[in-house]
């Protein structure tokens, strides 16, 4: 996912796109857990479990009807949680073992088994340093606070867009809510605390981030309030009687001025003591088991034993791979002057490729999109032959939330059939799409890659809930930019060179992630020296680039999830084809690819092995 703009909630697309989450609802019950003592019965059970004790998932999920109604509450973070979490992770990792030894085990069994043991695994590691928060790190919030998805950043995005308002119900859960903000800020505040008794304390560009939102949030009169209006829109959709609107929007200032916003201020304050001692911008190498919390980190996010400095060599050549063949492909277009990364920085500006910033342009930068899948939809069959059933829509953000929404992003349909996938596209900086970057944004956030990935896992019912829900960031953004490549394997670029630029450039800026995060968390870079570089060797600007870099500050390794992932998707497809020939089949191994869920890049090796000897073993013709 492009993320121009990093202050999205997380829990729609990050938790959803590129780190776990949980899916809306679980499907009917089908042969694969019917029996109760399977594989997959055990991991719905835990996964159910898991989703009972939380109610902001909960509420994501749509979860209602089961007779528990936690719908006005919010999740407990409060430092207790921590040794619940450690035991109950360690709980479940024993029941699968256990079960794994007493149950006949199926190949679906085993990558089932391959998921779980990854997933508890790893976060059972990051959560066993002192200074773990009281949370999983799936979300990838490393700190108590940052500026991106930290609790108190997103809290306000989860009542906006998460908490729905269907009735008087409903809307009194929500003020219930807003009471207690105060609590779990208090409980976050704790940790921060907890954190920096540990001497682990976000980098300074994060804590100023956060301390900036909050005075902005704070700062209007209660009838203003972000939390306030909110409800206001919510209730406007309602027929309600006569004076209970204004009813429950007092009571919502009153919970705003009594809990909501002194639960921020007291958060602030203490944010702004820490500010004041200027702790400086810093990789994980400064923190007290910084180097091994790192290497636990780029497990998780790219599901490998890959080190830091065998992902740093990666990104050096990548990078220097991918700058030889745009250099070639730019001199074919008469651009021979200057390094790539300056060229680009021309592209940027290049009036021949900026979309006009008016209605018009607008909707041309929407035709161009669907003029892209268009030309994408007649090579589909000769590359798939599992597709998604929904439909997918492109639609504009909407300008109010462009200020705060990624420069583009996908949500995945509704699973009760009311709405098929939708592909958003910020228009909020002209900049940010050009003529030649368009195309490749699309196969990515689109079609062929999150809509065909994430839509087409919705529709596994036969696979348990966390196979069809749990999506590794190697796995889904690796698939979005292996997505990219097979756009021009197709030859959708073969009259659009710009666009192969475009493409590459995309592809260039992934690797450029695996030089500077694995710089700033290991190799001690300043983020001064992660910004020169990503700057001069793809031409993206100053600002875009500081919030990238400062974005890696605070999720150490997810950045190098995209290009380790698309990596080996290459790597595994070309060990098919080198040792099946003939009988190589590409839609045969996207089918495999994408129809047995998203699964870490270990268990995705397996599977792709089995499937070439399976191929090998069966009778020619």
């Amino acid at each position: 996912m492009r993320r121009h703009t990093i202050l999205f909630l997380s829990c729609i697309t990050a938790l959803v796109l590129t780190t776990p989450t949980f899916a809306a609802t679980a499907a009917p019950t089908t042969a694969a857990t019917q029996a109760t003592d399977s594989i997959g019965a055990l991991l719905d059970a835990q996964t159910q479990r898991s989703v009972v004790n939380n109610p902001e998932l909960r509420t994501m999920l749509g979860i209602s009807g089961d007779g528990i109604d936690l719908s006005g509450q919010l999740t407990d973070v409060s430092l207790p949680r921590r040794a619940e979490l450690r035991t109950m992770l360690q709980e479940n990792l024993a029941q699968l073992e256990q079960r794994a030894k007493s149950v006949p085990v199926t190949d679906q069994d085993r990558w089932s088994l391959g998921l779980a043991r990854w997933f508890y695994q790893r976060q059972i590691e990051m959560m066993a340093y002192d200074w773990s928060p009281a949370w999983l790190p799936a979300g990838a919030t490393t700190y108590a606070v940052d500026q991106l998805f930290s609790i108190p950043v997103t809290l306000p995005q989860f009542m906006e867009n998460q908490h729905v308002v269907k009735d008087e119900a409903s809307a009194l859960a929500y003020i219930s809510r807003l009471h207690a903000i105060g609590s779990k800020l208090d409980q976050v505040r704790a940790n921060f605390d907890m954190q920096a008794a540990h001497g682990v304390v976000p980098p300074q560009t994060a804590l100023e981030g956060a301390a900036a939102q909050i005075r902005s949030l704070i700062q209007p009169p209660v009838a203003s309030s972000r939390f306030v209006v909110a409800l206001a829109h919510k209730l406007d959709k309602l027929t309600l009687p006569a004076g209970r609107r204004e009813q429950l929007i007092a009571q919502a200032e009153a919970a705003v001025q009594a809990d909501t916003n002194p639960g921020y201020a007291r958060l602030l304050a203490r944010l702004e003591e820490v500010i004041a001692t200027h702790p400086g911008d810093h990789g994980m190498w400064a923190l007290p088991d910084g180097d091994a919390y790192y290497d636990a980190a780029l497990r998780w996010n790219t599901s490998t034993d890959l080190d830091a400095d065998e992902i740093h060599r990666i990104g050096l050549s990548e990078v220097a791979r991918i700058q030889q063949r745009m250099d070639q492909l730019l001199r074919a277009q008469g651009m021979d002057q200057g390094t790539v990364g300056e060229r680009m920085a021309q592209l940027v500006k290049d009036p021949r490729f900026q979309y006009d910033d008016s209605d018009a342009g607008h909707a041309q930068v929407v035709a161009d999109i669907e003029h892209a899948l268009a030309k994408l939809k007649p090579q589909v069959p000769n590359y798939f032959g599992r597709v998604p059933p929904q439909p997918l829509e492109v639609r504009m953000v909407p300008a109010d939330a462009q200020a705060t929404a990624p420069g583009a992003y996908y949500l995945p349909p509704a699973l009760d059939g009311s709405r098929g996938g939708l592909f958003f596209i910020n228009l909020g900086n002209r900049e940010s799409n050009t003529r030649w970057s368009l195309p490749t944004l699309t196969y990515h956030e689109g079609s062929p890659g999150h809509h065909f990935q994430i839509s087409i896992g919705q529709t596994l019912s036969d696979l348990p809930l966390l196979r069809r829900s749990l999506n590794p960031s190697a796995f889904t953004e690796g698939w979005a930019l292996y997505a990219e490549q097979l756009a021009a394997e197709m030859g959708l670029y073969q009259d659009d060179p710009w666009g192969d630029i475009g493409r590459l450039r995309a592809e260039l800026f992934r690797s450029v992630r695996l030089v500077v995060d694995t710089g700033l968390h290991r190799k001690r870079w300043t983020p001064e020296q992660a910004i020169d570089y990503m700057h001069a060797q793809t031409g993206m600007s100053l600002a875009e680039v500081r919030t990238e870099i400062y974005r890696y500050l605070v999720q150490p390794g997810q950045a190098c999830s995209y290009k380790v992932g698309h990596l080996k998707m290459v790597e595994l497809r070309e060990r098919a084809r080198s040792e099946l020939g003939e009988r190589f089949d590409i839609r045969a191994f996207h089918d495999l690819i994408l129809g047995n869920g998203a699964m870490p890049l270990a268990v995705l090796e397996a599977a792709v092995d089995d499937w070439i000897a399976t191929v090998k073993a069966q009778p020619a013709g």
